[in-house]
Formats: C-alpha cells, structure tokens, sequence
C-alpha cells in the first residue's frame, strides 16, 4: 500500500455518494507498500479502505482481483470483501483512475515473527489454495518467469552503474545467469493455480497471535502453487539481519502441508522456486529504487535484502541435481 494520488476531504465525500455505506467522518492516507494508493476511511457506519490503482495495474485485471476476493469471502477466507455501489457496481472511478472500496479487517501485521506465526501462515496459504481450487477465472503472472527478461532488461538500462556497483559488482550478470538457469530448469509442469503472490508479513493482520486477515490481493495470478509459498519462505523465514531460519522455514511448511500436502516434485523444486521468488523481489525493488516518484508518499524498499536472499538460495540451488531429475 502507498499514496501516489492525493486526494483531500470533499473529494472522498463526493466519492462516498456513490455508496451506500455512511458519512465521511475520517481519513488519512496509507504509506506502506509501493504499488496503489491507499486510504483508510471512516464512515457514520463502519470503516474501510479505498484503493486506487496505480503503477503497473492494468484495468483489465482488476475484475479478477475483486471476484477472487468475492470468491475467498464466500468461503469464508479472512480476506477484504469488495463493497459494491448504489447500482452494484465494484469498480469506480476517481480522479480519472481505477478506484474500489474493500470492508477493513481488525487487527495488525507482525513486527517480530515467530515460529508459531510462521505455522499459521503456512497453513492460512494451504487454507487459501484449497478454497480457490474450484476458482476458474485466470490471469497470466507478468511478474514472474514470463516477464524477468523485460525486468531485467529495464534494470540493466534505468538503474545507473554506479548504484549497480554500490549494492554489488555485476549484478546484473549474476541476475541474468540465474535466469539463464531457470530458463533451463523451470518446473513446467507442477500443479497451478491462484496464487497471493504478495504474502509479506505486512499484508496478514494478527490479533492475539491468531490470523484475523490477509489483504494486498493485486499482484494475485494464476501460478505455480509452490511458487506461492516460496515467495512466503522468502519473507518470513529470516530474521532482521537477513540470516535463514530453519526452524521458521520448517513450522511454514508444516503449516502448509496440513492443508495441501506438497507432492514430491513441489518438494524438490521448491529450493529453486525459493531462488527464483529472491530473485522477482530483487528485480522489482531494483527498479523502483530509482524510479519512484519523488512526490509520491511512498517509501521504496531498498534491494539489498533481496541480493542478501538471492545469494542464499543460488548457493543452496548449486548442490540439488535438477538435470537428473
């Protein structure tokens, strides 16, 4: 979440006429993340969070961000409901941009994780991955292996060499051989489906160390189920100086196995899924490092964390024998 769009307090009343869901009494603008701008609102009846779409959301997507919403909710998965208008509409417009309004979840993200908070978030994507199953609606994920070759490119160009060199000597090289080697051993054929894509401990909300929401549902696509969970392993499985905690890792797949159990080949790719999501992070915070606005209320997340993680799993990838398999 973030704020590129500003918006002031008669441009949200005038909004919030479209609706039926109270009286403007509060609002104020939600400064993580780095993709929509986000504003937590509160009406004579409740409170919410309004959305707009910004950045690399193309309109055509947004239908299946709201029915796959609409679809976890009537399952009963903690995930935001998206509120329809006076005529039963879901998307809206404001300020000339793709807008929606969603139910706010109680509760708050985790700052310090533990082992048991890791369980529950394996099991709560298990949970997530079952209720979809039945989802029919697709979209195609262009943040992941389709889509690093236009990544790259656009890092190798935008970004300058001095900051390349500043957060390590040939970067971009050590990048493109690891394409280069998924291209060789991407995992095809592994089971598919909807994916969260974006289950950072700052998208699920915690009260009493019980998982009360999981929200951020715009980079959600339909992808290899496991890469899913190794984008989690990928943010909840270290600790603040970027070391890998086992046992973390360990609770987030038991967590995960009691709600889908992973076959054998989601288990032997999964060291490399691992590598591959350090590696689309990596990607994504090295171009908005530089290419942020500088009027945006938004603060880029800094790549190091990522090259730290892309090192760990390429050097665990180098001894798994993936031509053998």
């Amino acid at each position: 979440m973030a704020v590129y769009t500003n918006l002031d307090k008669d441009q949200i009343k005038d909004f919030l006429k479209l609706y039926n869901i109270g009286e403007l009494i509060s609002f104020s603008g939600i400064t993580e993340g780095i993709e929509n701008s986000n504003f937590y609102i509160q009406t004579s009846i409740g409170n919410f969070i309004l959305t707009i779409f910004e950045k690399r959301v193309d309109i055509k997507d947004i239908p299946f961000f709201i029915k796959i919403m609409l679809h976890l909710n009537k399952n009963g998965y903690y995930c935001p409901k998206p509120i329809c208008d006076k005529n039963d509409e879901f998307l809206q417009e404001l300020k000339g941009k793709p807008t929606i309004i969603v139910n706010f979840l109680e509760g708050k993200a985790k700052k310090n994780i533990t082992i048991e908070n890791c369980n529950q978030v394996g099991s709560s994507m298990g949970l997530m991955h079952l209720y979809s199953k039945d989802f029919k609606i697709q979209r195609d994920n262009n943040l992941s292996f389709k889509g690093w070759k236009t990544l790259i490119r656009n890092c190798s160009t935008a970004v300058p060499v001095n900051v390349l060199d500043k957060l390590q000597p040939d970067l971009i090289k050590d990048i493109q051989n690891s394409f280069d080697f998924f291209v060789k051993f991407w995992p095809h054929d592994l089971p598919k489906g909807f994916i969260h894509g974006d289950l950072f401990p700052d998208n699920v909300f915690f009260i009493n160390d019980k998982i009360t929401g999981v929200i951020d549902f715009y980079f959600s696509c339909t992808d290899i189920l496991t890469y899913d969970l190794a984008i989690a392993i990928n943010a909840w499985c270290f600790d603040k100086q970027n070391n890998f905690q086992d046992k973390k890792y360990r609770a987030l797949l038991k967590g995960y196995n009691s709600r889908r159990k992973l076959s054998k080949d989601e288990e032997f790719y999964l060291p490399l899924l691992c590598q591959a999501a350090s590696l689309r992070f990596l990607l994504t915070r090295l171009f908005d490092w530089v290419n942020t606005p500088s009027e945006a209320n938004v603060v880029p997340k800094n790549p190091e964390e990522y090259i730290i993680k892309h090192k760990y799993f390429k050097k665990l990838v180098k001894n798994i024998k993936y031509l053998e398999n």
